[in-house]
């Protein structure tokens, strides 16, 4: 376990230690203030205190999830674009473990990334809305809590999928693309294959993905889609991303690279 815990911080250090990371976690800031700074006092919005705008600022996770996936697409990629590959196999842990610790670190990155979202848009929401408004009981701090939950569901799964291309194909610009791309366009996709009803669109990922109707009264896409279904077809998908990648990863040779 500790061997796994330097595994850990070792890429801990590896993200924090480009440049492009800080830029990441800058945009992320900075999308909060600006987006409070517009609300306030460019579209006026109306909102009076700051859980209307935290519960508004949960929108910004999909620049979480871009971010994430730029990570996890490039976390094993980038070890055989850089021919760091092989140094690493040195070490005495085993391939299983290294990918472990990789995977973990997109986690922690992922955790990151959301907790500082909501620490930002609460001191942004604190400076510019205050706390002197009415608060919807559906924008209370718990609603938002588990709003940040059902997006942490999504986060994960986009960025599993990149992890796994990463590992499958050594392409840190093709698990990256191909993940972007899904995102953007499942719903698109999930819409046009409904409209030509197709039932097996309810076993695609990203017909699963959003769990919320589940959790507020809202109709599932499909009949026959529950939230145990979604949750049992989340789990397979993953279990299919991470075996994949152990498999790739711990059984293909890297002699030729």
């Amino acid at each position: 376990m500790s061997s796994l815990v330097r595994l850990v911080q070792n890429e801990q250090m590896k993200i924090y230690s480009r440049f492009r990371t800080w830029v990441m976690l800058a945009i992320v800031v900075l999308s909060v203030i600006s987006a409070g700074v517009l609300s306030r006092f460019v579209i006026g919005m109306g909102i009076s205190h700051t859980l209307p705008f935290m519960y508004l600022a949960t929108s910004l996770t999909s620049i979480v999830t871009i971010f994430t996936v730029i990570i996890a697409g490039d976390i094993v990629a980038s070890e055989f674009t850089w021919g760091t590959i092989k140094l690493l196999l040195i070490r005495p842990a085993s391939r299983g473990k290294i990918l472990c610790a990789k995977y973990i670190s997109v986690l922690l990155f992922i955790l990151t990334l959301t907790v500082m979202l909501l620490i930002i848009s609460y001191f942004t929401g604190l400076l510019i809305f205050g706390l002197g408004g009415a608060v919807s009981p559906d924008m209370s701090f718990p609603a938002i809590l588990k709003t940040y939950g059902l997006k942490l569901v999504q986060i994960v799964m986009t960025a599993t999928l990149a992890f796994m291309i990463s590992a499958a194909f050594r392409s840190s610009s093709l698990a990256i693309g191909l993940s972007i791309f899904l995102m953007l366009s499942s719903n698109t996709i999930v819409l046009v294959l409904m409209s030509l009803k197709k039932t097996w669109v309810k076993y695609f990922l990203f017909a699963n993905t959003d769990l919320s109707p589940y959790l507020s009264g809202g109709k599932p896409l499909l009949p026959g889609m529950s939230l145990g279904f979604s949750v049992t077809v989340l789990v397979a998908y993953w279990i299919l991303f991470y075996a994949v990648s152990w498999l790739l990863f711990t059984k293909r040779d890297v002699a030729g690279n």
